[in-house]
């Protein structure tokens, strides 16, 4: 079996607990409605709320955006009713990305938010929502407010309706307040130990119940043997090329000695053998590089499969499997390797 938690040990900003909670139908609002209550001190009267929200440009050559929890909110209960985007994030090696993919995902949510006809006062306000296990900033905030504003006077009002939240599960800097403290530990550590008030016994009572349904823990087991079973594949396909190259190595090694051998005849000779020495030396060389290259791409799609796994996208790492430009453009599009010109 592979290294991943057990289900029994999975914490709410683990995606796949995330995510299934986030989607079960009965849950859902319960558990993000008291995410929201708990950062914003009011009341949250939700809407919708969706999970792996996908939302494609109008362009199809642009990139589309997944949107972990899209919730929107009643419009009674604020003038227009926010939009909401919450994302649990554990990868640090992605963090200086994080202002850009910002700035990205407000750009899709908002290119769908002014209907033909409307005006620019009817958009609703867009909050983005970064959960981080880990510091974003490095200035032990666990709050990181982002806002537009103007440089030369930044206490000039300028409500552009558009804001981020970075939530840092571990800050101190501050003074949050106890009850956002005690969810953020209760996300990082989702235990009943950590459920230490009424809305977040709550969340625990609904998470025990996920983590106890009969089909949860099925699609769960069934991911971690496809996981396994993808991995012994690759690693077993690496080893062959791996020692199909190595013989070829051998081979091109003796060819060079056979070459070597021969320096001692005329010059002319000897300028015919150098010749075939270095191109020896060339065919090493290159089988070296298709071999890291083997390494090189054993090593992406190693990362893209953590990728999907951390994100829910069961299909996608299904069929990234089965189709290679579909691969490839999975690797562009989560960063794991560049796009070609």
């Amino acid at each position: 079996m592979s290294n991943y938690k057990d289900l029994e040990d999975m914490n709410l900003v683990d995606n796949f607990l995330f995510g299934t909670a986030v989607s079960n139908e009965e849950y859902g609002p319960l558990i993000t409605g008291t995410i929201l209550e708990t950062i914003f001190h009011r009341e949250i009267r939700i809407k919708n709320v969706q999970s792996e929200k996908v939302v494609w440009p109008t362009n199809p050559d642009l990139h589309g955006i997944r949107l972990d929890a899209y919730i929107e909110e009643e419009a009674a209960a604020v003038e227009l009713g926010n939009i909401y985007d919450i994302e649990p994030e554990k990868k640090s090696g992605e963090k200086t990305l994080l202002p850009k993919r910002c700035r990205y995902y407000h750009a899709r949510i908002d290119e769908n938010q002014l209907k033909a006809g409307k005006k620019y006062f009817q958009m609703p306000a867009v909050w983005v929502i970064f959960i981080t296990t880990f510091d974003p900033f490095a200035e032990d905030r666990m709050v990181y407010t982002i806002r537009s504003r103007c440089v030369e006077e930044p206490e000039m009002p300028y409500d552009d309706g558009v804001s981020t939240l970075f939530l840092y599960t571990k800050g101190t800097k501050g003074n949050p307040p106890d009850d956002l403290r005690n969810l953020l530990r209760y996300m990082d550590e989702t235990t009943s130990e950590n459920a230490c008030s009424p809305s977040l016994e709550r969340m625990q009572a609904c998470i025990a119940k996920i983590k106890q349904d009969p089909t949860v823990r099925r699609k769960y087991m069934d991911l971690q043997e496809f996981i396994d079973r993808e991995r012994r594949e690759a690693a077993a396909e690496a080893e062959e090329e791996k020692n199909k190259l190595s013989d070829q190595l051998k081979a091109t090694v003796a060819e060079r000695d056979k070459v070597s051998e021969k320096l001692d005849i005329t010059t002319a000779e000897r300028d015919k053998a150098t010749a075939e020495r270095d191109k020896a030396a060339a065919e090493r060389d290159k089988a070296t590089a298709e071999r890291d290259q083997i390494r090189i791409d054993q090593r992406n799609y190693q990362e893209l499969t953590s990728i999907l796994i951390d994100k829910n996208l069961f299909d996608e790492l299904k069929h990234a499997a089965e189709d290679e430009a579909y691969r490839e453009s999975l690797y562009v599009e989560y960063g794991v390797k560049p796009a070609q010109d």
